[in-house]
């Protein structure tokens, strides 16, 4: 029977059940999708560690290449570009610096807490640095916050996955040369860039080549696999060419090569992905926590995740003073929101998977990535709908 529940086929039904069981249980008890998933999937992991199964694979190649793509690419596609335009400063500089900040930061405050080595702290900060897309956008979709406040923390959060994978290397490298990190991080980002607009351009001519309906609808799935897997072997950002590919496809190619009919099918079926893909990838994350390691490391897990929310406060108020100087006017109430809306989650389980058995203090650092994400995605996804609607936004 044991051997049996471990099948693939069996996993897999069992993803599609409790999805559907989570669906029910968030209309009924009014709490959030990603709490809901990550609670039934760790109550099925105490069943497993107590039924003596083995741990089930969750790596960062499964997460970066298949899981966190199509969640990017279709929030990207709902990204209207005239609303990013007001925001870009802000999106940007939150994405890019309020990153680096809250990474140096949250390590160094842990790093003194509880004296772990300055670099393996410093990793861990750059670990959990990016906050996570689905878990916000959930929370904004509840409360029907205004579009431009939808829009810089959903672009950050993709826009912040990307950067935290492009610093990860330069973190493990276990050494920091200013100028050398500033230009591999040019490349990277950049490169990720050019590619997401070649391939997006490339895509659009071929698109108007297309006239079958399901055809032109698979085609978008070529596009955000085919910008990842191209950006990837060129040795440059892979979620910055997803990125980049979901909002030339939105604004652009939506609009020029594709019918109205065809455009809401297209958005129905991109709903339906990201329905899948967030119930696999926040089940697996609970089906992947070890209780016993929470509890183990548990004042460990308590202090990082202080000193990662600390460091998100801190990196937010000085970035939206500066950008408000430079004529983005960014509303007090959501300075506020920014500053707590800082969701940790799937990104930073795939980096911290990815670690070396070789890099100091590894079993510390990943016990500290799922406690902090599973608080993060639970407790303070909760909180944070509350403290949304106090707001009043």
């Amino acid at each position: 029977m044991i051997e049996l529940l471990a099948t693939p086929a069996i996993s897999v039904l069992l993803v599609i059940v409790l999805s559907f069981v989570g669906a029910i249980l968030t209309e009924k008890l009014k709490v959030s999708y990603t709490t809901i998933m990550i609670l039934l999937g760790l109550g099925v992991s105490i069943l497993r560690i107590a039924s003596g199964l083995n741990t089930l694979p969750l790596d960062r190649s499964l997460i970066l290449g298949l899981v966190v793509p199509p969640l990017i690419f279709e929030a990207a596609m709902r990204t209207r570009y005239n609303v990013l335009k007001t925001v870009r400063k802000t999106v940007f500089s939150l994405a890019i610096f309020g990153v680096i900040i809250s990474a140096i930061l949250s390590g160094v405050v842990l790093s003194i807490a509880v004296g772990l080595p300055l670099i393996a702290a410093l990793t861990f900060g750059v670990i959990m640095s990016p906050t996570d897309p689905v878990s916000v956008v959930n929370v904004l979709k509840r409360i029907k916050a205004p579009e431009r406040l939808t829009t810089i923390l959903e672009t950050e959060a993709y826009l912040n996955d990307a950067t935290a994978v492009v610093l990860y290397p330069i973190a493990l490298s276990l050494s920091f040369n200013p100028m050398q990190s500033v230009r591999l991080f040019i490349y990277l980002f950049g490169g990720g860039l050019i590619v997401g607009i070649c391939v997006s351009a490339i895509a659009e001519t071929l698109y108007r080549l297309i006239t079958e309906p399901l055809a032109e609808t698979y085609f978008t799935i070529a596009v955000m696999f085919g910008s990842y897997v191209f950006a990837e072997s060129l040795g440059v950002s892979g979620l910055v060419a997803v990125a980049i590919a979901g909002l030339y496809m939105g604004n652009r190619t939506m609009r020029v090569a594709m019918s109205k009919e065809i455009r809401t099918t297209m958005t129905k079926f991109w709903e339906v992905v990201t329905f899948i893909v967030t119930s696999f990838a926040f089940l697996l994350l609970g089906l992947k926590e070890d209780a016993t390691l929470l509890v183990a490391f548990a004042p460990f897990i308590t202090i990082a995740f202080l000193a990662i929310f600390l460091g998100r406060i801190v990196s937010v108020y000085p970035i939206v003073a500066i950008v408000s100087t430079l004529g983005e006017k960014i509303p007090r109430a959501w300075t506020k929101m920014l500053g707590v809306a800082g969701l940790r989650g799937i990104i930073s389980v795939a980096l911290a998977l990815s670690l070396p058995d070789t890099f100091p203090k590894r079993e510390i650092i990943v016990a500290m990535t799922f406690g902090v994400a599973l608080l993060s995605l639970t407790i303070q996804g909760e909180l944070l709908q509350i403290y949304i609607k106090r707001l009043k936004l």
